[in-house]
């Protein structure tokens, strides 16, 4: 029984001997023609030595590491959306009244002006609203009533992430505030 045991010993040393050696992780020094060194793990050339290299320090510290992101996810937390993301689901943000070149005639100077996107925006976001160069904050439900005077307007929007990052601006849009003069369809030499 020992003859039989010793050729299967002998075996398994020659099987476990190249992984001994690949476990202890030989590094290699190599220097090019050109005098740029290169470090690997395989062998350059018969024959060549492995580089002694200097055990790692070790330190310990209380830091404690964040979990990732998916880690945060698998527990049940929403991950917040990248602002690629908010790009994205944001993109067909835009003025949704008034149309370009519409006329308001009557209103007592009030245009309505609304703004949204297919998808709901969340209360954490943010809209500014431009009305002819000039921002004012917006509520983020899609409409407010400005008081303009007559004249030609232009309007656009700005939408922001909860950090003010800029997700989305939508397309100007001109329109006109007219009113009827009191002048209007009067005739010469009437009264008033």
């Amino acid at each position: 029984m020992r003859k039989g045991m010793m050729p299967v010993l002998v075996s398994l040393f020659f099987l476990f001997t190249p992984l001994a050696v690949f476990a202890e992780g030989q590094i290699y020094k190599v220097v090019n023609p050109d005098g740029s060194v290169t470090f690997t793990d395989q062998r350059p050339a018969p024959g060549a030595k492995p580089v002694e290299l200097k055990p790692l320090s070790v330190i310990e510290t209380d830091i404690q590491v964040p979990e990732p992101a998916d880690a945060a996810a698998a527990e049940g937390e929403a991950a917040e959306p990248t602002a690629q993301e908010l790009k994205r689901m944001f993109s067909d943000f835009r003025i949704m009244q008034p149309q370009s070149e519409e006329t308001f005639w009557g209103t007592e100077n009030q245009v309505t002006v609304s703004w949204g996107a297919s998808k709901p925006i969340p209360e954490d976001m943010r809209v500014i609203l431009y009305v002819n160069g000039e921002g004012q904050n917006a509520p983020v439900t899609g409409s407010t009533t400005l008081m303009l005077n007559r004249g030609e307007h232009q309007v656009y929007a700005v939408l922001r992430d909860a950090r003010n990052r800029r997700v989305a601006t939508s397309e100007a849009v001109t329109f006109f505030v007219k009113q009827h003069s009191v002048n209007f369809n009067r005739r010469p030499g009437n009264g008033p």
